[in-house]
């Protein structure tokens, strides 16, 4: 299994997959082999159409049985050298579940009680160019363009860079930020000098921002992105536009958005309405 697992990470490491995918897609082959105590190569089809079966019976969501045909897929066609097993295990039908979303007002309630200008500018970063948790761990000092108003997005999803709007209320945020805390090579720093600050303290800071605000809402980091999104919507900003500073690849992602936003139903009322007068 040592040398299969070395050939996989190197198969993954050739397509130029993310350490994350690589991670998570030698994990899903190795609980494989647990499951059924033997070399993942030796593990039939029908085997894997009962595990795969378990985890749907088991609630697991769209995304995370997808990834496991997907880890699966790629163990069998690129280190075995066999055919496409997806001809034979059918993918989960896909969800359509829109995201949850802040309002404007309950993004500035988050932010304004998040007393640590540190963290409340990590969080300002996020929800301002709309950024996935990585991308704003990632940012470097040298992808600020004050010139130019503009925040550079390295590496972001499918290994593309992109530009994004900096924010004048930011930047004046950032400046107060870098007089204090004079971080050096990332914008924001890890503990650890020169590196950066980490995926699962950013997640911690947004919780405890999250309870503090008492927002009743089950939300995340990407929460500030979906809200980033839906408020450009809001204003009116073409969704071309939107799907640029996003990084998305394909329009359809960017059109959830038109779900969401409050300029779709902002002439439309309930038929209740018309039959009691308020």
């Amino acid at each position: 299994m040592s040398q299969l697992r070395e050939r996989f990470i190197r198969d993954l490491a050739i397509r130029n997959y993310s350490p994350r995918t690589i991670h998570s897609y030698v994990t899903v082959v190795s609980k494989l082999a647990q499951r059924y105590e033997k070399c993942p190569s030796q593990v039939t089809i029908e085997e894997l159409k009962d595990y795969i079966n378990e985890k749907v019976q088991a609630g697991k969501s769209w995304s995370t049985v997808n990834l496991i045909i997907s880890a699966i897929n790629r163990f069998h066609v690129d280190t075995l050298g066999q055919e496409h097993i997806l001809e034979r295990i059918a993918r989960p039908k896909g969800e359509s579940k829109l995201p949850c979303v802040f309002s404007t007002e309950e993004v500035k309630k988050l932010l304004c009680c998040v007393k640590n200008m540190k963290h409340r500018i990590l969080l300002m970063t996020i929800y301002s160019a709309g950024l996935r948790i990585g991308e704003v761990c990632r940012l470097k000092i040298k992808d600020i363009d004050s010139g130019r108003m503009r925040l550079i997005v390295r590496d972001g999803k499918g290994h593309k860079d992109r530009e994004v709007i900096l924010s004048k209320k930011l930047l004046v945020g950032l400046r107060e930020y870098f007089s204090f805390y004079q971080p050096e090579v990332y914008l924001f720093n890890g503990r650890t000098p020169g590196l950066a600050y980490s995926i699962s303290s950013t997640r911690q800071v947004f919780r405890r921002a999250l309870r503090a605000s008492k927002v009743n809402k089950k939300a995340c980091t990407h929460t500030l992105r979906h809200s980033y999104a839906t408020h450009l919507m809001d204003k009116g900003i073409d969704v071309r536009i939107i799907q640029s500073l996003l990084g998305h690849k394909s329009i359809k992602t960017t059109m959830l958005y038109c779900h969401l936003t409050k300029s779709k139903y902002a002439a439309v009322t309930s038929p209740l309405d018309d039959l009691f007068s308020i």
